[in-house]
């Protein structure tokens, strides 16, 4: 992973310079900062990152000027969730969470139950550089590229479909990664290899781990009354210390609110319905003209519904409450 401890692209009022200095006295090294996430070292594991889910919310790659209460700890409840799911044939990285980061953190840091709720220790990875898009209904950037073209990454689809229509097969429609101040590219599968550093071998098997796996997500939230219509995966490239090997690897977010579009069940849609994500987030700031004006901050009630439909997902896909899931399923002791 690049470090990029550069702050400079995040609004003044969502920096976490506090959680930095805190963590840093505490022993651990600041190592990167992304639009959501602060990525921090471990001294005595350099192998090992902690990762710091906040509640900074970004749209169209630009981080909003507002926070969303809890945020952070969904997306780190949703990626949890899913790995206790079933086995990625990729693997993780993931090595603690919930109470178990406390053995991995410096004396002072230990027993805070917000942390524990919203952290998780992983292993270092050299991230492919690529967004591992795929789609199982039609909508957002991959519609915009439909109607411009009749495509979408490549794939060419039949014609009169719309906002919400399912696929013929799912899609797996790769984009770049975009750094701080830059925007994501949706490319086709040849322009991926060479992004990748023309590895045919590591991209397919990339584009078969990322269909699998959101093909198996898919099952199981559809028994839950939800659809996923698209998500986002990352993948790197992980090296195992012990013999110096490396392997292929799911790391990041996985299926959360901020990579995923979560719909309520219907074999087939008229039009893209209310989701469980931040697709009301997306909306305002198209309203407003966020892309022209970055620094707009939304009204409290787009926040507080976002807030809610982030609770409502991980609520309706593990069968419990949050507080629940932490207890259970992370065992954290609410009471800290």
């Amino acid at each position: 992973m690049k470090s990029k401890v550069n702050m400079g692209f995040l609004p003044k009022a969502v920096r976490a310079i506090e959680l930095i200095e805190r963590f840093e006295v505490a022993g651990l090294l600041h190592f990167s900062t992304g639009k959501t996430r602060e990525m921090f070292e471990i001294p005595d594991k350099p192998e090992l990152l902690l990762i710091y889910a906040t509640d900074r919310i970004s749209i169209f790659d630009i981080v909003l000027n507002a926070l969303i209460k809890s945020k952070g700890h969904v997306l780190t409840a949703s990626t949890i969730f899913w790995l206790n799911q079933f086995n990625f044939g990729a693997g993780d990285h993931l090595m603690a969470y919930g109470s178990g980061i406390d053995e991995f953190l410096p004396k002072d840091l230990r027993g805070d139950s917000d942390l524990q709720k919203r952290c998780l220790v992983v292993e270092k990875a050299m991230v492919l550089p690529i967004e591992a898009i795929v789609r199982g209904n039609l909508t957002g950037s991959g519609l915009n590229d439909y109607k411009a073209t009749g495509m979408v990454c490549g794939h060419e689809l039949p014609p009169g479909l719309h906002d919400g229509s399912k696929l013929p097969e799912v899609l797996f429609t790769p984009s770049t990664k975009a750094e701080a101040g830059e925007k994501d590219r949706n490319i086709e599968f040849d322009e991926m290899v060479e992004h990748i550093g023309g590895d045919f071998g590591l991209a397919t098997k990339v584009r078969e781990e990322a269909i699998k796996i959101f093909s198996l997500a898919n099952e199981i939230a559809n028994k839950k009354g939800i659809v996923i219509a698209d998500t986002k995966f990352e993948f790197g490239m992980v090296t195992n210390k012990s013999n110096n090997t490396v392997k292929l690897a799911l790391i990041d977010e996985i299926l959360t609110p901020d990579s995923s579009r979560f719909w309520p069940f219907q074999d087939e849609y008229t039009s893209a319905p209310e989701s469980f994500d931040k697709q009301g987030v997306r909306e305002w700031g198209k309203s407003v003209g966020i892309k022209k004006n970055p620094t707009i901050v939304p009204p409290e009630e787009v926040l507080d519904i976002a807030t809610k439909k982030y609770r409502d997902i991980i609520q309706r896909l593990s069968g419990m409450p949050l507080e629940s899931f932490w207890q259970t399923e992370m065992k954290i002791d609410l009471a800290a």
